[in-house]
């Protein structure tokens, strides 16, 4: 299937469209969303229906220079409309927001030439970036005014609907030197999507599929290495051809963040779920009231409300100090480094704990009815569990890495 023209109709997007109404928008979705879900479930991703309404929404093209049919809008708006569409269904939200919000790599990093190519005449572009290719079966081997690439890459959430793939590729050192590691960008028909997920605990609506280039050749210029530089000076690509601060931000204070829409979106859809619960059924043990009135969960419930409040706080932040960082390397030369970006990263790994907590205490105080097959609060607490088991987004894992960037050392064994 040709994904560039799976949408029915691609609207030109709105000049008067506000932040707030982008947010309204994806608020007034919930009930499609919660619709979709079990079906999106057994599918591996959202089905066209929804696809359509996240096209006519706009929701792709939130981080995406207007210059090139975006809305341009700053980190904490996008954090807040994932979060909307993640409350509703949090594998959906995952795989919207890691289709749409590598946007803003294309507009940071990539020359105003490649940037009028890959987001094309319509505006329209949705883009996994994977990180898991970085492997020796993943390449990108130089030729004459390019690259060959080839290799398979592993966890491309958002994929199903994309009209290009973005992948870390390694290129071949010069005279057996050591390699570099590339960003590519692939346009659609020049990978193949496998049929590999939905085998998982949670996160099976995520479209996180694998993708397979076989020799494919792109143009130098649709490459970048700025996604893994250690810093940037406010003098990128994006910045000059946009003149948008927020296109002269470091990539790894960001990536965290797009995960993390989607347990903060867990937390709240289940203690959502929670609040149903406990304001329907009683306890065994005192019968004469609601579980609402009991202090048994009034303590449960005041600590997942916390919990989940602080979670989104913090996340939000985070998207604020980004774009604070990004103007302060442009206004006063104020570099924005790997230490920054690291730190951005732990408080957004504080943010998914803290929605996991809140998960969690939501989760083993609802019902044993609540942990059935085809229950809202089982599916939520499997998308909390499935993150958490995100080997690359352990918070004690690169804690480390905080640490050696913050007292100057060497950041090792460090990667997307």
């Amino acid at each position: 299937m040709d994904h560039r023209v799976t949408p029915r109709e691609i609207p030109r997007p709105d000049p008067d469209l506000t932040p707030e109404a982008i947010i309204d928008r994806a608020r007034r979705l919930k009930d499609a969303i919660r619709a979709e879900a079990p079906h999106a479930e057994k599918r591996g991703h959202y089905g066209p229906e929804l696809h359509q309404k996240f096209v006519e929404a706009g929701f792709y093209r939130l981080l995406q220079p207007r210059r090139f049919g975006g809305y341009e809008f700053d980190i904490p708006t996008f954090f807040k409309v994932m979060v909307e569409i993640s409350t509703a269904d949090p594998g959906i939200g995952w795989g919207l927001c890691l289709g749409s919000g590598h946007a803003l790599q294309i507009g940071s990093y990539f020359s105003a030439t490649a940037q009028a190519e890959i987001f094309g005449p319509d505006g329209h572009f949705i883009a996994p970036l994977s990180g898991t290719g970085t492997g020796p079966n993943c390449k990108a081997v130089p030729i004459a005014g390019g690259y060959r690439v080839s290799g398979t890459w592993r966890y491309c959430s958002g994929v199903p609907y994309s009209t290009h793939f973005m992948g870390l590729a390694k290129v071949p050192g010069d005279n057996g030197g050591a390699p570099k590691t590339l960003t590519i960008v692939v346009p659609h028909g020049a990978y193949r999507m496998l049929d590999d997920w939905g085998n998982i605990l949670g996160l099976r609506a995520s479209g996180s599929n694998s993708v397979v280039i076989d020799e494919a050749v792109i143009p130098a210029e649709f490459t970048s290495d700025l996604t893994l530089a250690p810093a940037l000076n406010g003098d990128t690509p994006g910045v000059r051809l946009h003149g948008n601060p927020m296109y002269g931000g470091l990539f790894f204070g960001f990536a965290a963040g797009e995960l993390v829409c989607s347990q903060v979106g867990a937390a709240r859809a289940s203690l959502e779920e929670f609040e149903r619960v406990i304001r329907t059924t009683r306890p065994r043990f005192a019968q004469q009231m609601l579980k609402y009135e009991h202090h048994d969960w009034q303590r449960i419930f005041g600590l997942a409300l916390s919990m989940t409040e602080a979670a989104e706080a913090v996340l939000l932040r985070s998207g604020e100090i980004y774009m604070e960082k990004c103007r302060l390397s442009v206004t006063q030369g104020r570099p924005f480094t790997l230490a920054d970006a690291l730190q951005l990263q732990g408080l957004q790994h504080q943010a998914a704990r803290l929605a996991w907590e809140s998960g969690l205490e939501t989760f083993r105080a609802a019902s044993s009815t609540s942990a059935m097959d085809g229950e809202l609060m089982q599916r939520y607490f499997r998308d909390l569990a499935t993150f958490k088991n995100n080997a690359t987004h352990q918070a004690d894992f690169v804690a480390p890495r905080i640490a050696q960037a913050y007292f100057g050392l060497p950041v090792k064994e460090f990667s997307l």
